[in-house]
């Protein structure tokens, strides 16, 4: 089995909050975040969701990569990801 990237308990409304029922505590995600975060959750990996980014927002591959980075690099600074 595939270990998820996501690893906290976390539920994604629509309107863009991210929360985590394990702290208690609510994030706010920008449309990218959310695109990012509902691949994850499906348990694509980031060089998984570069293609789908690209396409999705038409940005080229250094924008999405640096998108995708800062995305993961908040999870785990927030402790969401290991």
């Amino acid at each position: 089995m595939k270990d998820r990237i996501i690893q906290s308990e976390i539920t994604l409304t629509e309107n863009g909050f991210l929360f985590d029922h394990n702290s208690g505590l609510t994030y706010t995600l920008n449309e990218t975040g959310a695109f990012i975060f509902h691949l994850a959750d499906k348990g694509k990996q980031a060089y998984q969701i570069l293609a789908p980014l690209m396409k999705e927002f038409d940005i080229d591959e250094r924008t999405a990569q640096r998108d995708i980075d800062d995305f993961f690099r908040q999870l785990k600074e927030t402790g969401l990801t290991a």
